[in-house]
């Protein structure tokens, strides 16, 4: 898994909880503080993987194509700058 806290925040009351130790797949995270059903072991993991996943991608797409554009006509114009395999 991720080096990542296992912080949950519950949707009812927005107070943080935790997964203790190492909870099986079907073990569902409790709120200490109202008591409401959060999410089983299995759904935070998958919400986890799916979020980092989506951080990642939004990391490496690029949406500024006019500057891309400006550097590559600008290494285009000095052949100078362009690296050598």
């Amino acid at each position: 898994m991720f080096q990542r806290p296992r912080k949950v925040a519950c949707p009812e009351c927005s107070a943080s909880n935790y997964w203790k130790a190492n909870p099986k797949p079907t073990d569902v995270l409790h709120c200490r503080y109202c008591r409401a059903a959060i999410a089983s072991y299995d759904e935070y993991v998958q919400d986890t993987a799916q979020r980092e996943a989506e951080r990642l991608l939004a990391e490496f797409v690029e949406t500024d194509i006019s500057r891309d554009l400006a550097h590559l006509k600008a290494v285009l114009a000095a052949p100078e700058q362009r690296v050598n395999p």
